[in-house]
C-alpha cells in the first residue's frame, strides 16, 4: 500500500525531456545522462553486495543498460557532427543543467522527511557536507562524462561548469561497460558463468 513516486527531481528532467520535440535531447536526457547513472549505479551495487544472487540479477541489468547507453552514443556521436556550432552548445548546456538535476536527484529528501520527520533542508544539509555522499555521487558521474567527451558536448563553455561541480576529472575515465555492436549481438551469459564472489 505504500507507493514511491518519482523523486522531484527526475520528474522535472523526464517533464522537460517528453516535452521537447527534438529526438537528440531525448537520447541525451536518457540514453547518455540518466541511462548512464543507472548503468553506474548497478556496476556499484554487483562490486559491493555480499549476496550472490543480487550480484547475478544485477549483471544482467547491466548488460541491458549498456546496450541502451551505447545505442544513445552511437546516433548521437555521429548527429552531433552535423550541427552548428550554436546548436551544440545548446545541447551541451542542456546536458549540463541535467546533470545538475541529476545530482540532485540523488539526495533523496522526499522519503527521510516522510517517514523520520526531518525537514528536506535538513536532509539536504547532512549529506551535502558528508564525504562519502559526495564522493558516491560524483562516481556515477564516471559513466556519463566519457560519454559526453565522447558525443562532442564537453565544450569549451560548459567545461567550467563541470569543473565546479567536480565532475571535469571524469571526462577521461575508462568505460569498462561500453558495447559494441558485436558484443550486443552476443547471448547473455549462463547463470554459472556470471562471477560470484567479490
Amino acid at each position: 500500500g505504500v507507493e514511491y513516486p518519482v523523486n522531484k527531481n527526475l520528474k522535472s528532467l523526464l517533464d522537460k525531456i517528453l516535452a521537447d520535440p527534438r529526438w537528440d535531447l531525448k537520447f541525451i536526457g536518457m540514453q547518455i545522462i540518466i541511462e548512464g547513472l543507472a548503468l553506474a549505479a548497478f556496476q556499484t551495487t554487483k562490486e559491493t553486495s555480499n549476496c550472490a544472487l543480487l550480484r547475478q540479477l544485477v549483471h544482467y541489468v547491466i548488460r541491458d543498460e549498456a546496450r541502451h547507453v551505447t545505442f544513445g552514443v552511437n546516433y548521437l556521436e555521429e548527429f552531433l557532427k552535423t550541427l552548428t556550432e550554436e546548436e551544440v552548445e545548446d545541447r551541451a548546456m542542456f546536458a549540463y543543467e541535467a546533470c545538475v538535476v541529476m545530482r540532485n536527484r540523488i539526495i533523496n529528501t522526499e522519503l527521510p522527511a516522510r517517514w523520520f520527520n526531518v525537514s528536506e533542508e535538513e536532509i539536504i544539509e547532512m549529506l551535502v557536507n558528508d564525504e562519502t555522499q559526495d564522493m558516491f555521487t560524483n562516481l556515477l558521474f564516471s559513466r556519463v562524462m566519457p560519454n559526453l567527451k565522447r558525443i562532442g558536448l564537453l565544450t569549451d563553455e560548459v567545461r567550467p561548469k563541470f569543473e565546479a561541480l567536480g565532475l571535469l576529472e571524469y571526462e577521461n575515465a575508462p568505460d569498462d561497460f561500453e558495447c559494441d555492436w558485436a558484443e550486443m549481438k552476443k547471448p547473455l551469459e549462463k547463470f554459472g558463468q556470471i562471477p560470484t564472489a567479490l
